[in-house]
């Protein structure tokens, strides 16, 4: 089969994905190997200067290039020595379909999985559940007032662009309103944001990227003849059918670990959780379930009830694993993107441009009258709970909420999995090329601009960050009203998820480890940290960094959480129902430093009791 008679890289994948590579498939075993052995150490390669480059660009203070954006600019690099080489197939020459074929199994197989698991596992619960009706709102509605508004801008545009076709404009404005604020995520995680906006970007992106997936299925894989009832139910089963079967799939696996006792064996219960979300995205997609939200809300029960089971260095290295396999994962997608490059035509540039411009007024219409309705929500609510007054989502946080709607990988996945349709049902050939060079265009230049912008942005509106916020800060304290979704909640905990996932007396509690190899560990490292004779400390001085905001970036960068530990999560777990609602109020967001005292607080309490103390 020859490159040029390829249409859809779907079929030519499912034929035979390596012969648009290779040629001809008589490859011998050994050249198949050198093949091979050449692509892992080009992409291995770029991923390490990746890394090295992230360092530099974090040394020398300069914080409006992403490190997405850098490795999806050294995947461009890779992309065109590929092309201009013989380094994995032929010389001036870059399969689309198995570049598809890998992103796609990547994407789906790998990163998804681990990343959404990570977010939720390392997920500050309190918060988000506070928020979860206001997060559904600008999630399910906004993403929905998105795709019509982007679908009928390009319609109204289609002079400029030839896209005439009223399914095709839907399908793509459902995958291009799918946003993937990986970055700026990461940069509010490390700049120590107000947490009311880190909540709403974190909870609006995880839900709506299974929303417009959802959407963009529908709408392409059907005959354009879907009526908007049925969509509107599609999306309703999946979104619920997902998040129940996420939640049963945790609760059996944590009940396994109960009656296992697999607590007991750190090795074995950090790879148990590792496995899972690989395991529950795929069961998902065997379900035509969304895998995105049950791996979200899945891992938001790993995270409360399965640290109960595990010690205090159990729960902490699996933060460490989880965090470093995520980022693994970001790498992965981006480097994937940058592959595109070689690919994008003038054509696909000047589509590029429209789209973009297009989604910043969709993404207006969706963030702007949605945060109205919420605050018409919370003004009501506060009528009863005078503590919602204080979280009103202020127009500096709706304009930093429409700033942080970046795209990634997802998008230019979905875009590449366009039905023929695309070119047969529009002006002119080679539509569906134009609509992933655009996605791929839109990509880099809003990872460049909002990604690289948002400290700017963030002093622009005037949003504490950084040393203004305080680093335990939470929406909600111990003195402070609940409403009663939160009572209720808490009852449903404390009589039904603690007994049945934890039980009276918890198998591994957390915190009775006196001596662990993790306490010690980073017990030694502050120490020799603080030392005046440590490099670090003197770069950090020399960078303009409080040792406070250096400890924070350590922190989350390594373990993507300043309480690996989960102790917060664990606290939650173990109360009973008549203490549950203070307990559910009164966050206590432990720092890094925290941990190195609790296996001598432990040892105290160990000599005067004769028994652990469940710290946690």
């Amino acid at each position: 089969m020859a490159a040029a008679d390829i249409i859809d890289p779907i079929d030519a994948v499912s034929e035979n994905p390596f012969e648009p590579l290779f040629g001809n498939c008589n490859v011998s075993a050994e050249g198949l190997t050198n093949m091979a052995e050449q692509l892992v150490l080009a992409s291995v390669g770029t991923a390490i200067v990746v890394l090295v480059l992230a360092n530099l660009l974090h040394r020398c203070k300069i914080t409006f290039i992403p490190e997405s954006l850098i490795a999806v600019a050294l995947g461009g690099v890779l992309s065109i020595g590929l092309y201009k080489s013989e380094w994995g197939g032929q010389r001036n020459y870059l399969s689309q379909p198995v570049e598809y074929a890998l992103f796609s199994l990547s994407l789906k197989l790998y990163c998804l999985p681990i990343i959404i698991f990570e977010a939720g596992w390392s997920l500050r619960q309190r918060d988000f559940f506070s928020q979860i009706g206001y997060i559904l709102l600008l999630a399910i509605v906004g993403t929905s007032i998105s795709v019509v508004v982007v679908a009928h801008l390009l319609l109204a545009t289609s002079q400029y662009h030839g896209i005439t076709d009223s399914r095709t404009a839907f399908a793509f404005a459902s995958l291009i309103s799918s946003t993937d604020p990986v970055a700026t995520l990461s940069t509010f995680g490390t700049m120590n944001v107000d947490p009311l906006l880190f909540i709403l970007v974190f909870g609006e992106s995880q839900i709506n990227d299974a929303v417009a997936i959802t959407l963009f299925e529908a709408i392409n894989s059907g005959d354009g003849s879907t009526s908007f009832g049925e969509l509107c139910l599609h999306v309703f089963i999946l979104f619920f059918g997902s998040l129940g079967l996420g939640i049963a799939f945790a609760g059996v696996s944590i009940m396994i670990m109960r009656a296992t006792r697999l607590g007991h064996s750190a090795a074995d219960a950090i790879l148990f959780v590792l496995f899972t979300p690989f395991a529950m995205y795929a069961l998902a997609e065997q379900c035509k379930m969304s895998g995105i939200i049950t791996v979200l809300f899945g891992s938001i029960v790993f995270g409360a009830y399965a640290p109960p089971h595990l010690t205090q260095e159990a729960t902490t290295f699996a933060s460490f694993l989880l965090k470093q396999a995520a980022s693994v994962g970001d790498l992965i997608v981006f480097l994937n993107c940058g592959l595109q490059v070689v690919h994008v035509s003038q054509r696909g540039l000047v589509m590029g441009c429209w789209v973009m411009l297009i989604c910043l007024v969709a993404r207006a219409a969706a963030v702007f009258p949605m945060s109205w309705i919420c605050n018409s929500i919370k003004w009501c609510v506060s009528q009863r709970i005078e503590t919602e007054r204080r979280h009103f989502i202020t127009w500096k946080h709706q304009v930093m909420l429409w700033h942080s709607g970046l795209r990634g990988g997802i998008g230019l996945v979905l875009a590449l999995e366009l039905g023929e349709y695309v070119d047969h049902s529009n002006e002119h050939p080679g539509a569906k090329h134009e609509l992933v060079d655009a996605t791929f265009v839109m990509i880099c230049v809003y990872l460049l601009v909002f990604g690289g912008s948002t400290g700017f942005v963030l002093q622009l509106v005037g949003l504490p960050w950084g040393t203004q916020v305080p680093e335990d800060a939470s929406l909600y304290g111990a003195s402070d009203q609940s409403g009663m979704f939160y009572h209720m909640g808490n009852k449903f905990r404390a009589t039904i998820l603690r007994p049945l996932l934890v039980g009276k007396h918890p198998h591994c509690e957390s915190g009775l480890a006196t001596h662990n190899v993790a306490t010690e560990v980073i017990r030694t490292a502050v120490e020799r940290q603080s030392s005046t004779y440590f490099g670090d400390r003197k770069r950090s001085s020399m960078m303009g960094l409080a040792p406070s905001a250096v400890e924070r970036f350590h922190s989350v960068s390594m373990f993507g959480s300043m309480d690996p530990a989960h102790v917060e999560e664990v606290e939650d777990a173990m109360c009973e129902s008549s203490s549950s609602s203070d307990a559910g109020a009164a966050p206590s967001q432990r720092r890094l430093s925290e941990l190195c005292s609790l296996g001598e607080d432990t040892e105290e309490d160990d000599s005067e009791s004769g028994e652990g103390d469940t710290k946690a």
